[in-house]
Formats: C-alpha cells, structure tokens, sequence
C-alpha cells in the first residue's frame, strides 16, 4: 500500500512538472511574438485639431483597449486599430507647429513621426527689409509665420522668393528675379491664409550687377574672370573686372609684397599665380603715412605705420587661416590700427594685410565717414569680399579713363555686395588698380590702369 502511494505521488509530480513547464514555454513563446509597434507613415502628415489621421505600420494589435495613441504629450481618440493601421483624431492644443506622434501598444512604445498642425489664423507682416535685389536676403518680420519653412510661400508681387529660415516672427528669403521692377508689394500665404501687402523697393543697380550677363573665362576649376562694361549708378558707363574664386585644394589665396615695388602683374608672375589684384597702400612719393602691417605664412613682413595712419586706409584687414579668408573691421577710428592687425594670434590667421576702409560689415553696407572725400571720388577702385563659409572671394577692379567712369567706395561696396559678399574691404585704388589672370589680356593684364600704365606696387593678393 505504501508503494502504490509512492508512485502515485511520482506520478502527480511528473504531471505538475511538465505541465508548468508547458505554460512556461507559452509564455515565453508569447513574449517573443510581442514585438514593438513600428510607425512608417502617417496620412495626412499635416492637418488641424479635429482631422482623422491615418497611421500605417506594423505590431499595432487588434485589441484597441490596448493602443493608445500620443501627440507629443496630448492622447488622442482611437477611431479603429488593425494590426496595420490604426485611426486616430488629432487632438486639441497645437497650430503652427509640429506634434511627435507615438503609438503604444500593449504599453509598447513605437517610433515617432511628425504630424504637422496648420494655423487658422492668416500671417501678419511687420515690417520687411529695406531694399533688394536678385537672391539678396530679405528679412520679413510679422507673426503667424509657419514654422515649416516649406508652409510659407512668400511672394514679391506675383514671383515667389525661396524661404530659407523660419520662425512663428521671422522669415529668410531669398529675392527673386524682379527684372526692370524698382519695387514689388511682399505678402506670404500659409496654408491658403494671405497676410497683409508690404512694399520693398528694389536696388536697380544692384539688381543689374547681380543678373547682368557678364563675358566669363574659366582660368581653371573654381577660378572664374568675368567683365562686364555696360551703365551703372545712372547712365554712366563702367567697365568692371571679377575674380570669383573658390578656395580649395586647388586654388590658395595669398598675399603677395615687395620692398622694392613692382606691378601687379610681375608680382603675381614671382609668386607664380594664376590671377591676382593689387593690395595694400603705400606711402607714393613719401608724403603720407599709409604703409600697412602684413603677415605672410606667420611671419610678419612689414609692421606698418603705427601712429598717424588714417582710418580710411586701415580700418579693415583680410585674414587667411588654413585657406579660409575672412574680412575684418579693425575700428572705426584712431591711428594705430594696424597694432590691432598685428595683435592677432598666428593661430587665427597665418596670413594679414591692412587696407579701407571696410565697406561691408556682416552683410550691411558701413563706411566710416561715408561723406570724406576719400570715400566720394568717383575712381578707380580695387576691393575684395568674402562670401560667409570664408570660401569663396571676389576680386573686383573697377577702371576709370577711356570712355568709362570709376566708382565711390559706397558703389564698391554695392557691387561686391550684389555678388554676394557678407564682408568686403576696400583696397588702394586710383593709379594702382590692376587685375591680373594668367594667359588673358596683355601677359596677364586684364583692365587698363588709371593713364594707361601700370603703377609699381607694394602688396597683392592673389590665387595660386
């Protein structure tokens, strides 16, 4: 008898054992089929509070107890809920921006995918740059804007602008082509909402340079020489000379200098460029003190005048680091500027001349003292600007003589900036104006220096 009970206990044991064991591997096999939910699309991806929003993917479930559905923070009401697909109604709270939509599914939680809440109120401008011209930057302040820069199209009469940045406050657009059009009435439309009209006025000339049709040669990669002859600032000719330059593996930007003066285009041959401008000021004839700090490759070549030096001849300075160009305003006034070029560590910039005066200063046009008559004289003129990576350059000769007129600094700068310069300086001009590119124009002279001859120089920049 005590045996029979034994192996029925065996018995039962065994049964117990497999049995849990059974329900342990069920569960298991449960746990491993669970995956988490996984969101690939969303329609529509935008939409107001109220819409029922579509969410395709995969791991959702059947049982709709179970999903649950958030807008960034906000639960939303589920309509229906397949494996597949799960319907939702956006919920209350957002407009003129952006909610992550996350599902979670038997409190598994998925990805996230955007949905994006339009306004239902119309966008309001403020106010809006002063003037433009063709793929200048344009700021348009107002509200209501879209946060979505694609929801915003902005439009200058009926030609629109490219959006580039945006705000619930502000937009960044850049112009379109306006043509002969001296203003356009700016208004931006969000979602079929149009704000309010507002006028900008459009800079003729700047317009001019910036779709003109100039006669361009590609010296090589990256290294482009355009001229252009043709009525600018009213019905005077001017005959305009640009390097445009991108600053890369194959084409360095240096500075150039002479103790002994030499033109332009011997210098830029002994450095062995390929195109080149002349640069700093000196002191012609030993009348004034004009001479400019420059360092090349680190080592400082000429410490400049450091007292006396006007501040339109060194307010500005081109630094090159590591093949990267920048335009800097050293002050706007005093005589010892070019101790402040001098300050700067080699670690900034390996490369520094001083000239000006600076004529762009972050985008916007700042001449010191723009009535002097240094700055007003209509003559020739070299200047040099920088795009804002500090990558690209533009070299620009303006001539004077022979049928055609030179410029004032403020047009110089107006030029430079229709190019696309974010900072530009002014260099030394009238008689020293020269531009040069390997196998163009006379052994490498482009334009025609002031009296037909050119001038011996003390400093270049130039592209090898």
């Amino acid at each position: 008898m005590s045996f029979l009970r034994f192996v029925l206990v065996l018995m039962s044991l065994s049964f117990l054992t497999f049995s849990c064991g059974d329900k342990a591997e069920d569960l298991k096999e449960e746990i491993s089929r669970r995956s988490e939910p996984t969101i690939t699309a969303l329609s529509p991806e935008r939409g107001a509070a109220g819409d029922v929003v579509k969410i395709t993917g995969t791991g959702f479930g059947t049982e709709r107890s179970k999903v649950k559905v958030r807008f960034s923070a906000t639960d939303a009401t589920v309509i229906a809920v397949t494996d597949t697909e799960i319907e939702v109604r956006a919920p209350e709270g957002f407009e003129d921006r952006a909610a992550s939509v996350r599902v979670f599914a038997s409190s598994l939680p998925s990805n996230t995918l955007d949905f994006h809440y339009i306004g239902t109120t119309a966008p309001t401008i403020t106010s809006v740059s002063a003037t433009c011209f063709y793929n200048s930057t344009v700021i348009i302040s107002g509200a209501h804007f879209s946060l979505n820069k694609e929801d915003n199209i902005v439009k200058f009469g009926t030609i629109a602008g490219t959006v580039t940045e945006a705000t619930a406050t502000s937009l960044t657009v850049l112009a379109p082509d306006l043509g002969g059009a001296t203003s356009a009435d700016i208004t931006v439309t969000k979602f079929d909402l149009v704000s309010n009209a507002m006028k900008i006025d459009v800079d003729v000339d700047q317009n001019k340079v910036a779709t003109y049709n100039w006669t361009t040669h590609t010296a090589r990669t990256g290294l482009v020489y355009k001229t252009g002859e043709f009525a600018l600032f009213g019905s005077t000719t001017r005959r305009i000379h640009i390097l445009d330059v991108t600053l890369n593996a194959s084409n360095t930007l240096g500075i150039g200098f002479s103790t002994t003066n030499a033109a332009t285009v011997t210098m830029c041959n002994n450095y062995g460029a390929w195109a080149g401008i002349n640069a700093g000021y000196f002191p012609l004839g030993g009348t004034t003190d004009k001479d400019p700090y420059i360092r090349i490759n680190g080592e400082t070549v000429q410490v400049g005048h450091t007292s006396g030096v006007s501040v339109h001849f060194a307010n500005a300075a081109l630094l090159i680091h590591n093949n990267v160009a920048s335009v800097r305003r050293l002050g706007t006034s005093g005589g010892t500027l070019n101790q402040v070029a001098a300050a700067v560590p080699v670690s900034e910039a390996e490369n520094v001349i001083v000239c000006g005066p600076m004529l762009i200063v972050d985008g916007a046009i700042d001449i010191v003292s723009p009535t002097n008559p240094h700055n007003t004289s209509s003559t020739a003129r070299t200047g040099l600007g920088v795009t804002a990576d500090g990558k690209r350059v533009f070299m620009v000769v303006v001539d004077t003589g022979n049928g055609v007129t030179g410029v004032t600094t403020e047009q110089l700068a107006k030029i430079l900036q229709a190019l696309g310069s974010r900072n530009a300086m002014n260099f030394d001009g009238g008689g020293s104006s020269t531009m040069f590119v390997k196998g163009h124009g006379t052994n490498g002279l482009v334009n025609l220096p002031s009296g037909g001859v050119q001038r011996a120089v003390r400093s270049v920049v130039y592209v090898k």
